[in-house]
C-alpha cells in the first residue's frame, strides 16, 4: 500500500469486493478492534470528524493525528472508557449509563423500590457476558438503533416535549410537521450519558426536510448502536493504548 506521502506498508490485507451482501457493501473501511486499517497499521489511536450529511463537504479520518486535533473544537473535550468485550464481537463498546430527553432523564437504577413510568430501567443497557445485550459506536450504522422498550419510552417523551403533530410515515422514526427553524428552541436536546460523561445532541443531529424533522433513532433488538447521524458535527477520538473514547462538538468542515 502507497499513501500519499509515498510511504510504503508492506504486508497489508486489502481486497476489493465485487459480489457484497449483508450489512457491508461498498464503500466500507474496516476500523474494527480486530483485523482493520488501524491495527495493521499498528497506529496507536485515529480519529474521524464527519460533516453534515445535507452539506457537500468530505468528512475527515485521521490516522497521524496532528499537534492541533482539537483546533476546531466547539466546546469541551470529554472523554469514556472503551469496554473490552470478552465476546467475538468486533466493535467498540461503552457504558451507557442514561439518556436525557430536555430536562427530563429516562432513566432510573433498578434498586429503587418501583420502576416510575416513563422510566428506561439499568438492565436495558447492561452488557451480557455474550454482548448480545450492551452499547457499542459504530461509524459504519447509520442511524441509532434502541432496544424496543428504550425507544418507545424515549419516543413518547420525545413527542411531548415538540409538541407538533406526529406524520404518518413508513419510516420507523418518528417525523413531525415542523420546521426546524421552528423547533431549535425546543426542550428536546438529546443526551446520552456515559461515567462522569455527557454528550448533548440538537435537532441538527436529528434530522430534518422541508417542513418536517426526525428523530433518526431506530427500534432493533437488545443491543444499543449509537450511530453516525448522531455523529456529526463531532470530533471523535478512539485512543486504542488507553482504551478511550473521546469527542468534542466541531466544525468539520473546516478540517
Amino acid at each position: 500500500m502507497a499513501l500519499a506521502w509515498r510511504a510504503s506498508v508492506p504486508g497489508l490485507a486489502f481486497g476489493c469486493g465485487f459480489v457484497n451482501n449483508g450489512i457491508f457493501k461498498s464503500n466500507e473501511t474496516g476500523f474494527g478492534p480486530a483485523l482493520s486499517l488501524p491495527s495493521q497499521l499498528k497506529v496507536g489511536n485515529f480519529s474521524h470528524c464527519f460533516t453534515d450529511i445535507t452539506g457537500s463537504e468530505p468528512s475527515t479520518v485521521l490516522l497521524v493525528l496532528p499537534a492541533n486535533l482539537y483546533s476546531n473544537a466547539g466546546g469541551v473535550v470529554q472523554s469514556t472508557l472503551l469496554i473490552q468485550s470478552s465476546s467475538s464481537l468486533n466493535a467498540y463498546c461503552l457504558s451507557l449509563k442514561g439518556i436525557t430527553v430536555g430536562s427530563t432523564r429516562l432513566f432510573v437504577s433498578e434498586r429503587v423500590l418501583s420502576l416510575p413510568q416513563g422510566q428506561i430501567p439499568e438492565s436495558v443497557f447492561t452488557p451480557k457476558e455474550d454482548w448480545t445485550r450492551g452499547t457499542v459506536i459504530d461509524s459504519g450504522t447509520g442511524m441509532t438503533s434502541l432496544p424496543q422498550n428504550a425507544y418507545d419510552i424515549l419516543y413518547d417523551a420525545f413527542v411531548a416535549q415538540v409538541g407538533f403533530p406526529v406524520l404518518n410515515s413508513s419510516a420507523s422514526s418518528v417525523t413531525h410537521s415542523a420546521s426546524l427553524r421552528h423547533c431549535r428552541g425546543s426542550p428536546s436536546v438529546r443526551r446520552w450519558t456515559w461515567p462522569g460523561r455527557i454528550i448533548c445532541l440538537g435537532f441538527e443531529d436529528a434530522g430534518a426536510g422541508g417542513n418536517f424533522t426526525c428523530l433518526a433513532v431506530n427500534a432493533g433488538d437488545d443491543m444499543t448502536i449509537i450511530g453516525s447521524y448522531q455523529q456529526q458535527n463531532m470530533h471523535v477520538l478512539y485512543d486504542l493504548v488507553s482504551n478511550k473514547l473521546s469527542f468534542v462538538p466541531a466544525r468539520c468542515n473546516m478540517f
